[in-house]
């Protein structure tokens, strides 16, 4: 018994002993002095915020360490001044503003064919030709033919001339002088019939060859070699001028009101996916497809550098709205406060956002042109747009900008 109190006392003056060195050596319980550029952390552990950091005159200041309070993750759009547009998309084919059916205009057997489908055809060149030796000797003869009356023609003026000078001298009477000059009259119209003759003859021989009348390209060939033609009655070729083509559209039902005649037009082919075709609407079908419940309408494209083939495939810009200089904003940024409309900005200082009333102009499906109450740089919230109000702390987590 006498042992264990011993034992309780000696523990008892060795924790005073502890505590005694810790007050006196180890500074325990006592304010501890920091020197320049020293800092010491209060309430260490979870939800410490706050440091404090000695100054150079031994005083302190609180600093922070991140966001006081974190703030609702949002989304932004940056405003920037671009060329704001509105386009209607549209989807067809590109087709031939011009189709013609070439038959040739005479009979006969073909003896050759140089183009088939698909070629492009330059203007004049011959597309097919007849078998040409009939006409050639049809030529042959009548300038015979005309040679003959010229000379005929010839001999009969000059007995004419001499006929005259003998009536003159009284050598012969004036019915034989007629006679003489009714010669050279019916002579000079065998030599005319002769030169009509040859004409025709010649231009039978131009019915023997088919030429394309402009840039074109051959769509339908019904034509071979060997075949005989029998002139009007049949179609040898089908072409397509290709100088100027038009995309054949469908307009949905619900866009039908939005487009008119002289509307400017983008189209792209798959061929060169990047290069846009300026084009004009230059037909609109009064009804509805049937089969499509689409309107029909015809974009006008000036294809001098005949890069468009009848047939492409197209896809459609149809400019319903174009202003240069304009700041425009996602729809979704709006919200309706009674009769104005009001956007969010954020702040960059502060990290809060600010509430301001906007004036607008033109709207498209997705954007809206602003015409009061944002400048250029602005940050508009694009998301949560129902969890702001003026000065709601926030944190940006994605900055878009509208590419044009």
């Amino acid at each position: 018994m006498r042992k264990s109190v011993l034992v309780v006392i000696a523990l008892m003056i060795i924790a005073i002993g502890v505590v005694w060195w810790g007050m006196e050596k180890g500074g325990w319980f006592k304010e501890k002095k920091f020197g320049p550029g020293e800092s010491q952390t209060e309430g260490e552990g979870p939800g410490a915020a706050i440091t404090r950091e000695m100054t150079k005159e031994g005083g302190e200041k609180p600093k922070e360490e991140g966001a006081f309070k974190r703030g609702l993750a949002i989304k932004v759009y940056k405003c920037t001044r671009s060329t704001f547009e509105d386009v209607l998309p549209a989807m067809g084919s590109i087709k031939g503003l011009i189709t013609r059916k070439l038959n040739f205009e005479t009979g006969g057997l073909v003896e050759a064919v140089n183009f088939r489908e698909g070629d492009l055809v330059k203007k004049g060149s011959i597309m097919a030709q007849l078998q040409q030796k009939d006409s050639l000797l049809k030529i042959d003869y009548n300038q015979a033919r005309l040679k003959s009356a010229m000379t005929a023609l010839s001999q009969a003026e000059k007995r004419v001339k001499l006929t005259r000078q003998l009536f003159e001298i009284g050598a012969i009477i004036e019915l034989k002088l007629s006679e003489v000059e009714t010669e050279a009259a019916t002579a000079k119209h065998q030599m005319e019939a002769a030169q009509v003759e040859l004409d025709s003859a010649r231009q039978e021989l131009t019915k023997t060859v088919l030429v394309a009348p402009a840039d074109c390209v051959l769509s339908d060939r019904n034509l071979e070699v060997g075949e005989v033609v029998t002139g009007n009655t049949q179609k040898a070729f089908e072409v397509v001028d290709i100088n100027t083509v038009f995309a054949e559209i469908g307009v949905v039902e619900r866009d039908v009101t939005r487009i008119k005649v002289g509307q400017l037009s983008r189209v792209y082919v798959d061929a060169y996916p990047d290069l846009p075709f300026d084009g004009i609407i230059d037909n609109i079908y009064p009804t509805l497809s049937e089969k499509t419940r689409t309107l029909p309408a015809e974009i006008k494209i000036d294809n001098a550098r005949r890069m468009l083939m009848p047939g492409m495939f197209a896809r459609t810009e149809i400019i319903l709205f174009e202003k240069p200089g304009v700041i425009s904003i996602p729809r979704v940024s709006l919200k309706k406060v009674e009769d104005t409309l009001v956007v969010y900005v954020v702040d960059e200082k502060t990290n809060t956002t600010l509430e301001r009333l906007i004036e607008t102009g033109y709207e498209s499906t997705d954007y809206v042109e602003v015409t009061r109450g944002l400048r250029e740089d602005d940050l508009v919230v694009i998301s949560n747009i129902e969890e702001l109000t003026a000065g709601t702390p926030v944190q940006v987590t994605e900055i878009q900008v509208r590419e044009m």
